[in-house]
């Protein structure tokens, strides 16, 4: 039985990641991502923008693995762009284009349409928060401002966790009390008004005396006793600055456009066209590039390790 003299290449077996290529660069530099971000989604008010923003927010969010709360949240939009579709005629008259009258109120077309952008954009924020509560944990956002503002810091990281966490304990709560019986959804308005006090009594008293004893441990721990120090030490590496070389002047850039009016669309007193300018289209270049910044580092990853690979 011969032997195979040829050389085999060794087996490489690729490791599957769970975090992303983005969470391993330093805090400033995803933070800076995602004001940026949110400052493009209010600054760029003009359909081709959002709706381009819109579908890369939800790219990212995929490539986070946050598809089931993004689902959540694009299902609620629906309703949220219609309401805000019909609320803003009814409060806002301004607009050259009469569309309807009623009662001595008149709906216009421009206020539809601002109407429109205004949801776009608010989609495309609570979309992009999906991510950066997945990226920017509570120990990177302690690095971040516990040395410029502990006590404001630990007051923000309170109220972001606050609503989940109430959700949770409510439904944690709402399980144990259909146990015993009670259920909010059965009985007459009174007997359901009674369940219902009876969880939020519940919910109160287990979030106060959880409440006192964190703050009993962290007056034992010397919480705001002297300066804090982090735990965990995040250096700038190379590609932080390399990140940053080509991110920060492009922001700069985009942004000038803006002031300029390049990528805002006129919609008061009369719709103006949607159509964009060729200087227009380069501003929407960068902008897609400052939006796929996660994207472009993942894929430069895939690309780099199917190199190794072969």
């Amino acid at each position: 039985m011969g032997m195979d003299t040829r050389q085999r290449r060794p087996r490489v077996e690729r490791v599957s990641r769970s975090t992303l290529v983005f969470e391993q660069l330093n805090p400033w530099v995803m933070f800076t991502y995602y004001v940026v971000t949110i400052a493009c989604s209010m600054v760029f008010l003009h359909p081709i923008f959002l709706l381009v923003e819109l579908l890369l927010v939800i790219c990212v969010d995929f490539v986070a693995h946050t598809g089931k709360q993004m689902l959540m949240v694009l299902e609620g939009s629906l309703f949220m762009t219609a309401f805000i579709m019909i609320l803003n005629p009814l409060v806002n008259n301004r607009g050259t284009h009469v569309i309807w009258t009623f009662g001595g109120t008149i709906i216009t077309a421009e206020s539809i349409f601002y109407g429109f952008m205004m949801a776009l954009s608010l989609i495309i924020v609570l979309l992009t928060f999906l991510s950066y509560n997945k990226v920017l944990t509570s120990q990177k956002f302690m690095y971040l401002f516990s040395r410029i503002s502990p006590k404001l810091t630990l007051l923000t990281m309170i109220t972001l966790r606050f609503v989940p966490l109430f959700i949770s304990r409510l439904k944690n709560i709402s399980q144990a009390q259909k146990i015993r019986g009670i259920a909010v959804t059965k009985g007459n308005s009174r007997q359901r008004g009674l369940g219902v006090v009876k969880m939020m009594q519940v919910l109160l008293i287990q979030s106060f005396t959880d409440a006192l004893q964190t703050a009993d441990s962290m007056s034992a721990r010397g919480y705001g006793s002297g300066k804090r120090s982090s735990y965990q030490r995040y250096r700038f590496s190379t590609r932080d600055f390399v990140s940053l070389a080509w991110y920060l002047p492009l922001t700069g850039l985009c942004f000038y456009a803006a002031s300029r009016g390049i990528g805002r669309m006129t919609v008061y007193p009369s719709l103006g066209t949607i159509a964009l300018t060729p200087t227009g289209w380069l501003v929407l270049l960068g902008v897609v590039l400052l939006f796929s910044f996660p994207l472009i580092l993942e894929a430069w990853e895939w690309l780099w390790w199917n190199l190794l690979r072969s």
